[in-house]
């Protein structure tokens, strides 16, 4: 059984480093990347990616839900760990379906534990299925 794919996007590259140093090490096969405009062409390349995380504010460009949505255009019940150091954004991610928000500041463990959660939840299905 291949191990779950990960893909982290944060701009704060220590940051970034950390959280895909610690998942690793926890057994998941991470691809981490910068900054909105690679995390969607990883996207666009059709990597089979098993979970996102990803930074609210990833600077100019698209954030981190626009990332989201768009990586669930492609699978609808893709796990999400939302982070970020705005109330506004916890908001945001209410009850959007698979996820997890965090504030920061963040501990790697916390992704790790936040993603397993996030596993365990079943997707709800769409009106009418």
């Amino acid at each position: 059984m291949r191990p779950f794919r990960v893909l982290i996007v944060d701009d704060d590259l220590i940051l970034n480093f950390a959280n895909c140093e610690t998942l690793k090490d926890c057994g998941f096969d991470v691809v981490g990347v910068h900054c909105a405009a690679a995390a969607l062409e990883a996207v666009g390349r059709a990597i089979d990616f098993s979970a996102l995380v990803t930074d609210i504010d990833l600077g100019a460009g698209a954030d981190g839900f626009e990332v989201a949505r768009r990586a669930r255009a492609a699978n609808p019940h893709l796990p999400v760990v939302y982070i970020s150091g705005t109330a506004e954004a916890r908001f945001r991610s209410e009850g959007v379906d698979r996820s997890e928000f965090l504030q920061k500041p963040v501990r790697p463990c916390e992704i790790v534990e936040a993603l397993r959660r996030a596993f365990r939840r079943k997707p709800r299905r769409a009106p009418g299925n």
